[in-house]
């Protein structure tokens, strides 16, 4: 199982509350299964920074952002390889691995 974190869930980004906490209790939820179910495999992945509208809308700098498709690849490598404990894991490290 595999949740799409992001870093709105363990920071305090103004007008982002709704959102970091949805995020932060999503977050909470992938942990207890992973404690629950330790034979699954529980992994909550942030993509970081990407070339998305909504950083845009968010009034970043999206140029400096990666585009989607790295994220994507790096989280495809973590679901796939099957290699990492349960965990909370980041496109940005996971992208060493390839």
């Amino acid at each position: 199982m595999t949740d799409i974190a992001d870093d709105a869930a363990v920071e305090g980004d103004e007008t982002w509350g709704g959102y970091g906490a949805t995020k932060a209790a999503l977050e909470q939820l992938s942990r207890v299964l992973a404690a629950e179910e330790p034979d699954l495999g529980v992994w909550w992945a942030d993509p970081g920074e990407m070339r998305t509208e909504m950083l845009r809308a968010a009034g970043e700098d999206v140029a400096a952002a990666a585009p989607p498709e790295e994220a994507a690849a790096a989280l495809h490598r973590l679901i796939t390889g099957r290699r990492h404990p349960s965990g909370r894991y980041r496109a940005a490290d996971l992208a060493d691995e390839r």
